[in-house]
């Protein structure tokens, strides 16, 4: 098990002049602007295992600092960090919501807090969901869903809580989450987004546009 928060690294975006407003930190921000959106990503399991330089031999690099950047550059404070190979996942998760429990005492709205996980990262997202039990943040799962994922976390069910949106790849073999997500009881909505790009899961390695710009106007409440 490791100790979470020893390599947060936190990058700070505001809509300023390119190379203003951004930080680099070990921790949560010391002040928060409560009208910006504050966005967790949690990477894949790739990541965990190779570290921040990722290769898998079927889909190429996974780009973890692009990712970020991408996110970044969308309008997004992000909270990122490479976890040690052998992390936790429920106590990973319950890492997370203690940072989102900061982040609500200190004054940020719910719906401005975004946990955005892939594949493993969105075991953790489910975890935190599980432990937070908060209707209004934002949690999205890419990547997630099989016959065993949805057995496993069958017995979540009733406990889960948030505002989901679920994205999968048509080729991918973790598909539609519609039978876990769909019929919660603590929700304040829920969305899926089918992918056709015919990569399977190698969609989550890149900042490609077909899952970032859907993720970012379901955040703002548009529509296409």
């Amino acid at each position: 098990m490791i100790q979470p928060g020893l390599a947060v690294i936190v990058l700070s975006f505001f809509v300023l002049p390119e190379g203003v407003g951004q930080t680099v930190t070990t921790s949560l921000p010391v002040s928060i602007n409560t009208s910006r959106y504050y966005l967790f990503y949690l990477h894949g399991g790739i990541v965990q295992e190779q570290g921040v330089n990722a290769v898998s031999e079927e889909f190429g690099p996974y780009e973890y600092l692009t990712i970020l950047d991408s996110l970044k550059n969308l309008g997004y404070n992000i909270i990122g960090e490479v976890r040690p190979r052998g992390t936790d996942v429920e106590e990973y998760g319950k890492y997370i919501a203690r940072q989102i429990d900061t982040l609500l005492r200190r004054g940020l709205p719910p719906e401005h807090i975004i946990v955005v996980g892939a594949s493993l990262g969105a075991y953790i997202t489910i975890e935190t969901s599980h432990i937070l039990k908060n209707e209004s943040v934002r949690y999205v799962v890419m990547g997630l869903c099989n016959e065993y994922n949805m057995k496993y976390y069958a017995k979540y069910k009733d406990d889960l809580c948030g505002n989901f949106l679920s994205i999968y790849e048509a080729t991918d073999q973790k598909l539609s989450c519609d039978e876990l997500l769909e019929d919660l009881r603590c929700k304040s909505g829920y969305r899926e987004v089918r992918l056709t790009m015919g990569n399977g899961h190698g969609f989550l390695y890149k900042p490609y546009g077909e899952w970032l710009v859907p993720l970012d106007m379901w955040i703002k409440g548009k529509t296409r």
